[in-house]
């Protein structure tokens, strides 16, 4: 459910009272400016000016009208200082204009609005009885008086504040003439329909009010403004860019809009986008309050709270008051000095102390506290805050909604459920909410299977098997093993939630509908602590090592509770990687080396953003990649308890700064240095060089213009022949390739293309000759070498295919190519140990292969090798479990062994997916029967000779077994 213009409900009773209103109103004539005087034109024109954000210009024509037109060009010079940042000019230009002008209302007003602001509220009230003893009706002090009860928390007046401006707007339409007025209609009625709960008026807002505005004027950019806010609230995020993109268009210096556009970033963890967008609004005002809170949330979503504290800090100054501010100090304090229950005596405590002193219902500063918390991942803390936010304040329409999903991360999902469906009741547009709730709706008709240690849940119909067979390796292998490595054993029991294609939607849409309430999360499994969740492997277009999934997540569950969520998310994805136990992908070094020879790797500063925000499959790679090697880094220089003694620290809720010099006693900057001289021997140690970056590929006119430059050059020929065979130019290729020859007689690319240019006539001996003497042992051409290696293939010399693909893989060892070829030969030519040992070391790089470790079980069982049958089975089945041949092939080698108890497991899974075997049902019991469990064997018999009476044996067996 999203929150767009063609979804949204229809009016309600409150909200067809306003619209009849302004079909009044918009068949009345406008009488703002009803004055033809040059005077008029003029302020019309330096309105016109600052609303399109040309405010040098308007500035000079409002400083002209000052004599003319004190009032209206005072009240028009301090809008635009207010919007560039001149508080104090305008609050100067406003006395001054009240000094000549003392009844007119509108002066004390836009002076409030600036106390207001500025958190200075005695000053704003003294204002706002002025101005409402010169006019009751003057909907800014109306709306601000209401803002000024809530801050306080006068709840029932502030209430009563927001009804009266929308009750004055039904009964003197006539009145309301200025597109400024039905925005502080629109925000009346916008808070009055949260705290009342009348969803419905958000449609009205977006639909007709603030567009009525905008008839009004079309460049009244605020309108736009409002509207985006309302949409970025229900985070539908298309609608809200397309306001923010229309209201820049209006005006591209509206530093709010540039505010919001960040704001809109960071929903989406787009940093970079944030922060241009951040600069932009401080730029043209420096003392936007948002800005400065939205630049704190960008550095908290980089978990960098210390320097979030400056800036907070700073924003302090310039609104002492303000809840949202001081709820993200508070937090930040909180994770600096570190999170307890018992805040008395700390820096958190004393900003919550002085909210609560000011307002007891100060529901705004815990939700700013608690969404902190939760950015910073201190999901349990930030439940804590989202509560007190909703039993201070319980008119926050969000606070439940964001409480609901907090309960969601932390598994308490029968409390989640109650909150949400109230949020949705209340809010039926926010689509966080609404997809959770789905969510919800999809787990309640999902089964549970309980363990000593873990809850699984799962679709009965689809994943029965896989949640047995994940239950038992999370409970035998993984519970004992990573406990004891990590020294830590988790509080109650973890959630494990496996989600399937239901209805329309797919697996994986469910599980990121599960973790954070939008449709995609770019991984398979995710972890928020307490709970885990995964897509299924059954339902996703490729198969997965869910085995290596749920161990990986696991180890966040230990880690994230052993330091109470203060692990920075690089250390906790180093961990896991590093407890999968898995050779390090081929494909990970291949972008280190790129990343490294480009000198663009991560640093401890900003490797966290490759896992929340990746600009690239590459970033989201490296980060994995060095975050794991920063942990083998750590082990190298530091000793083997590096990592348990870095897991204290952050235990301790000490920095990544102050956790390297206390764990491994190095600055950061000597352990930054240390580890990339690691990173590069590891590279040249891997034959990953780390070279000049290489020469662009060159167009074909670039290499035409250096070849007329260098017609001597061999290389520059080749690569021209090169191109021109790509182009299927052939005898131009050839022309080049003679050349190249002509002056490096074994060229290599030459030779290839050469070779190419005989294929295509049928002249493989001629191509063959080519390739063999023009190869380099030392140096080989690749494309040479492959083509050559293919041609000794295809023609069954086995033995000088071996070699050319040995020499590749020796040559090119980040390039899996090679030794999937080499595989190629040793099955063609049957040598089966060959085959079996070239697979295995590819099975332990793509260990999502279930076809790669089928085919070994079955080469290991037909050698009679049951250790490695039994191995290769097991990591066949990680990946796809509901290969029914593949039990059988590990029962019978377990059968061998005489592990008859797990053999009889096997065979009567094998028998589940795979009814028809009846040879696998007879062994089944079999298994039952010498494994002692003689009414399963039994059980086994009978189901046997249900299908086929005459079975070999089924009833001797059965007579002999039954009493």
């Amino acid at each position: 459910m999203d929150c767009s213009r063609e979804r949204m409900p229809g009016l309600n009773r409150f909200a067809w009272w306003i619209a009849v209103g302004l079909v009044v109103f918009l068949q009345a004539p406008n009488r703002a400016f009803a004055d033809d005087s040059p005077n008029d034109e003029a302020l019309t024109e330096g309105r016109r000016l600052r609303r399109t954000g040309h405010y040098a210009e308007a500035a000079a024509i409002f400083e002209r009208l000052r004599k003319a037109a004190p009032v209206e060009a005072s009240l028009e010079l301090a809008e635009l200082h207010r919007e560039t940042g001149k508080r104090e000019q305008a609050i100067a230009l406003l006395e001054s204009a009240a000094e000549a002008a003392p009844n007119e209302a509108r002066i004390p007003a836009r002076l409030a609005r600036l106390h207001f602001e500025s958190g200075d509220y005695e000053a704003c009230r003294k204002q706002l009885d002025r101005a409402l003893q010169l006019d009751e009706n003057e909907l800014l002090a109306r709306w601000l008086t209401a803002e000024l009860h809530r801050v306080h928390g006068r709840m029932p007046q502030a209430d009563d504040g927001y009804l009266h401006l929308v009750r004055y707007y039904n009964r003197h339409q006539r009145d309301v003439t200025r597109p400024e007025q039905l925005h502080l209609v629109g925000l009346a009625a916008g808070e009055y329909a949260r705290w009342h709960r009348n969803s419905r008026q958000f449609s009205f807002l977006v639909n007709t009010l603030y567009p009525d505005a905008l008839k009004l004027d079309a460049d009244y950019w605020p309108a736009r403004l409002e509207a985006a806010l309302l949409f970025l609230e229900k985070y539908n995020q298309s609608d809200a860019l397309k306001e923010i993109t229309a209201g820049l268009a209006i005006n591209a210096n509206a530093a709010e809009l540039h505010a919001a556009k960040a704001r809109l970033a960071l929903q989406n963890y787009n940093l970079d986008e944030a922060r241009k967008s951040l600069d932009r609004a401080l730029e043209i005002n420096p003392r936007l309050v948002v800005a400065h809170q939205l630049q704190a949330d960008m550095l908290l979503a980089n978990f960098q709270p210390h320097e979030a504290l400056t800036v907070l800090e700073a924003a302090r100054k310039l609104n002492p008051r303000d809840e949202e501010t001081l709820g993200r100090l508070a937090a930040s304090y909180g994770a600096v000095d570190g999170l307890r229950e018992d805040t008395a005596g700390t820096r958190m405590g004393e900003v919550i102390d002085e909210v609560v002193a000011r307002n007891e219902h100060c529901g705004v500063f815990f939700a700013a506290l608690g969404a902190t918390l939760d950015r910073l991942r201190k999901f349990p803390f930030a439940a804590k805050y989202y509560r007190q936010a909703y039993d201070r304040m319980p008119q926050l329409v969000a606070v439940r909604g964001q409480l609901g999903m907090m309960y969601m991360r932390l598994g308490e999902e029968a409390e989640a459920a109650k909150l949400l469906n109230e949020s949705f009741e209340v809010d039926p547009f926010n689509v966080r909410v609404k997809n959770t709730l789905a969510v919800l709706d999809v787990l309640s008709k999902y089964a549970v299977l309980e363990t000593e240690h873990f809850v699984i849940r799962f679709d009965r119909g689809s994943d029965e098997i896989l949640a047995q067979y994940a239950a038992r390796y999370l409970e035998d292998e993984v519970y004992p093993e990573m406990v004891a490595r990590l020294g830590y054993e988790p509080r109650g029991k973890s959630l494990f939630e496996i989600f399937a294609k239901t209805r329309t939607t797919s697996a994986h849409s469910w599980f990121s509908a599960r973790m954070v309430g939008l449709p995609y999360v770019g991984t398979v499994g995710a972890c928020a602590g307490k709970m885990v969740a995964i897509a299924s492997p059954n339902d996703m277009p490729s198969k997965f090592n869910w085995a290596r999934v749920l161990r990986h997540e696991f180890v966040h569950v230990v880690n994230l509770q052993q330091t109470d969520f203060n692990i920075p998310h690089w250390f906790t994805e180093a961990l896991a990687v590093w407890h999968e136990d898995m050779p390090r992908p081929p494909s990970w070094l291949r972008v280190l080396a790129r990343r490294a020879r480009e000198d663009s790797l991560f640093t401890l500063d900003n490797i966290n953003l490759g896992f929340i925000r990746p600009s690239s499959s590459d970033d989201w790679t490296l980060a994995y990649c060095q975050s794991e090697l920063y942990a083998e880094y750590a082990l190298h220089a530091h000793g083997d308890d590096a990592l348990t003694r870095l897991l204290a620290a952050y235990a301790d809720n000490l920095t990544t700064e102050q956790a390297i010099r206390r764990a491994l006693g190095v600055d950061v900057e000597q352990f930054e240095a240390g580890y990339r001289k690691y990173v590069d021997k590891l590279l040249a140690d891997e034959g990953v060089i780390v070279a000049e970056a290489p020469q662009p590929v060159r167009s074909l006119a670039e290499l035409e213009q250096a070849i007329a430059e260098k017609p001597d050059d061999a290389d520059l020929a080749a690569q021209l022949a090169y191109a021109y065979l790509q182009r299927d130019d052939k005898p131009t290729a050839r022309k080049w390739a003679e050349k190249a020859i002509e002056v490096e007689p074994r060229q290599q690319l030459a030779a290839y293309v050469m070779a190419r240019l005989l294929l295509s006539i049928g002249d493989a001996k001629g191509a063959l000759a080519r390739l063999e003497g023009a190869l380099d042992n030392d140096q080989p051409q690749s494309n040479l070498l492959s083509l050559l290696a293919g041609l000794k293939l295809r023609s069954r010399d086995y033995a000088a295919a071996e070699r050319l693909y040995e020499l590749g893989a020796k040559k090119f060892p980040e390039d899996p190519q090679w030794n999937k070829l080499l595989a190629a030969v040793y099955l063609q030519s049957n040598q089966q140990e060959k085959l079996a040992g070239a697979l295995a070391k590819l099975a332990e790089v793509d260990y999502d292969n279930a076809i790669l470790c089928k085919k070994l079980a079955q080469l290991a069982a037909e050698r009679n090798d049951r250790a490695a049958t039994i191995r290769w089975a097991n990591q066949t089945l990680h990946i796809d479990v509901m290969d029914a041949e593949v039990h059988a092939l590990l029962a019978k080698a377990l059968e061998a062994e005489q592990q008859y108890d797990r053999a009889a497991l096997e065979y009567e899974t094998a028998t589940r997916l795979d009814g028809d075997q009846l040879d696998w049902r007879f062994a089944q019991a079999q298994a039952a029967h010498k494994a002692g469990h003689k009414d399963r064997a039994i059980a086994a018999l009978k189901a046997l000779i249900a299908i086929d009476p005459d079975y070999a044996g089924a009833q001797a067996l059965l007579e002999n077994l039954s009493p």
